[in-house]
């Protein structure tokens, strides 16, 4: 196996190499990256199970989860909070089963304690996996499927987890997550009977649909939807990343030949130069293909990826707070005003789910002012475009080919020299 962990044969496989950053197969792209413990023991308190499947540990996850819908429902834990929130202390002590609950406890604890845990031990690895450069294999075809790196936008996995949670995983190449994730919005929406209060709230019938919901079950949804939510936004902007890391060793190891002329003015040279940036994306890697399809050899052609972390602070990406999304508090905040938008809304005028939804955007409205407040270094940090500089040298006659394949696949801007 080469220094990149590239074999002869072109496989690549990272049970091979001692501190693995990722692992492909058909129907998923298994990773660790630095997490906020905090972050994760959050999760795991929200829905036991979210944390294990936000790093990777899918068993773990599904099996928890599993326990999760279980227990609660045997022990009514819902019910209990329920009747706890709305001030009928006497009733949530009469529904919630003793048999089942201190059952629940017990795992509910072991589920925060194991996530911290486990996510303290994960960010070791991932930082030996950047220091090593671990490597990354970018495609993987399998008989029933395929899966492949690429830039991914989060706010379209977002929005289809806010749709149907389980959605945002499988955009996200988290087949696992979201077929769990999918099993329990199904039985939630189901057991809970919300559709039909859904229904009777844009009839104007609110208090009858507060009728007709099980708070036991519809106090789930604010966790499985807001879950769901933040692990694809976290998940798609760490694979974009992979996607970036393994595309820029790709082109640092095939195109810069050493034997490449950089631009100097020659007089009466037949030689022209254009340098170009590009982002990281698929069509970079088309636009050198066809380059070299029309005739244009690697030894004409210098592709320099531009670091985005300086060489002499290794380890400021791997702290806690820029391991944490700047929209996370958005997503947590979401969650606590969204349960209590579904509790309170039964004993409202309007009802508890318009009263869910005001308490969503509520929540999210003010994650948004709070992380702007105390992490303004990440809403400030200047988004530059460019990631990559692309340099090729070609006779006059093939400069309009050249141009024309440039901005054909998406270059920022192009430059020629003559």
């Amino acid at each position: 196996m080469t220094a990149d962990g590239v074999g002869e044969m072109g496989s690549l496989y990272s049970n091979n190499v001692r501190r693995p950053r990722a692992h492909t197969s058909p129907y998923i792209t298994n990773y660790i990256y630095e997490r906020n413990p905090l972050q994760v023991i959050w999760w795991s308190a929200a829905f036991p199970g979210a944390g294990h499947m936000a790093l990777c540990k899918y068993f773990s996850g599904a099996l928890l989860m599993a326990w999760e819908f279980f227990i609660n429902v045997k022990a009514h834990v819902n019910e209990a909070i329920f009747y706890s929130m709305v001030g009928d202390f006497q009733l949530a002590a009469e529904v919630i089963d003793t048999r089942w609950f201190f059952l629940y406890m017990g795992i509910y604890i072991f589920t925060m304690w194991d996530s911290y845990s486990t996510a303290i031990d994960l960010n070791k690895f991932s930082r030996l996996a950047d220091r090593n450069d671990s490597p990354i294999k970018p495609f993987k075809i399998g008989a029933l499927e395929v899966n492949f790196l690429d830039y991914r936008k989060p706010w379209n996995g977002v929005f289809w987890s806010f749709i149907t949670p389980g959605l945002g995983a499988v955009y996200a190449n988290r087949l696992p997550t979201g077929f769990f994730v999918t099993i329990c919005f199904v039985l939630t929406v189901y057991h809970s009977n919300v559709l039909p209060a859904v229904l009777l709230t844009f009839e104007g019938a609110t208090e009858l649909a507060g009728s007709v919901i099980d708070p036991q079950w519809f106090l789930n949804f604010p966790s499985i939807i807001l879950t769901s939510v933040s692990s694809t936004y976290s998940d798609i902007l760490f694979t974009n990343s992979l996607f970036k890391i393994e595309q820029s060793r790709y082109l640092k190891r095939n195109f810069q030949p050493k034997e490449f002329r950089m631009p100097n003015k020659r007089k009466g040279s037949r030689v022209m130069h254009f340098i170009s940036s590009f982002q990281h994306s698929a069509f970079l890697e088309l636009a050198l293909s066809d380059l070299e399809q029309n005739g244009i050899s690697k030894e004409h052609i210098f592709v320099a990826p531009l670091d985005k972390n300086s060489p002499d602070l290794p380890d400021v990406k791997n702290t806690h707070i820029e391991a944490t999304s700047k929209y996370e508090l958005a997503f947590i905040l979401g969650c606590i005003f969204m349960l209590l938008g579904s509790i309170y809304g039964f004993i409202w005028t309007w009802g508890p789910i318009i009263w869910a939804l005001i308490g969503l955007v509520f929540g999210g409205v003010l994650g948004l002012v709070l992380s702007f407040i105390f992490m303004r270094r990440k809403w400030f940090r200047k988004k530059t475009q460019t990631e990559v500089v692309l340099i090729v040298e070609c006779e006059k006659e093939k400069s309009e080919i050249v141009e024309k394949v440039l901005w054909g696949h998406k270059a920022i801007g192009v430059m020629k020299t003559n």
